[in-house]
């Protein structure tokens, strides 16, 4: 059984979920959701264990970005996401994100999709960046990798925040 597909389009939704993304600090996300409210784009982010069906890649007229989010702790690159080969299909072009999410980069990759209307964004940590990058090589998929400067991504988990 597939993980179900929610759609958040409605204005009060979308507000909200901006406002619980900034809360969180999550300021990646608040450019995507303000792009989303601002009619700029659309955005799919499938469960890591969902395939994303056809009628939602197909049924927007504006520019979509899916987002696989494999910088979870449980990384695994893109062998584990059933999604992998139909959103491969789909995407004209990608971005390899492996490092911590900023406004800048987030703005870059709406910008992306805005020219090429089926993007993919793969939230990845550095050990699959190199996976995730061969696997859009393979299927001449035009991408940028951004990784860390400054070591991994994402951030061990200190001991002690563990309690």
């Amino acid at each position: 059984m597939s993980a179900p597909v929610f759609q958040i389009g409605k204005p009060a939704e979308i507000d909200r979920l901006i406002a619980v993304y900034s809360d969180f600090g999550l300021i990646g996300r608040v450019e995507l959701m303000r792009a989303v409210r601002g009619g700029l784009i659309g955005v799919i982010e499938p469960p890591r264990e969902a395939m994303v069906p056809l009628r939602v890649l197909e049924q927007s007229t504006r520019p979509q970005i899916a987002i696989i989010g494999d910088d979870d702790y449980c990384s695994t690159g893109p062998t584990d996401w059933p999604a992998t080969r139909r959103l491969f299909r789909w995407a004209k072009g990608a971005m390899i994100h492996a490092t911590g999410a900023d406004a800048p980069t987030y703005k870059m990759a709406i910008g992306m999709a805005l020219s090429y209307r089926q993007f993919l964004l793969i939230e990845t940590d550095t050990a699959h960046m190199q996976k995730w990058g061969e696997a859009l090589l393979a299927l001449k998929i035009p991408f940028v990798c951004l990784k860390p400067t400054d070591g991994v991504h994402p951030r061990p988990i200190e001991r002690e925040a563990m309690q």
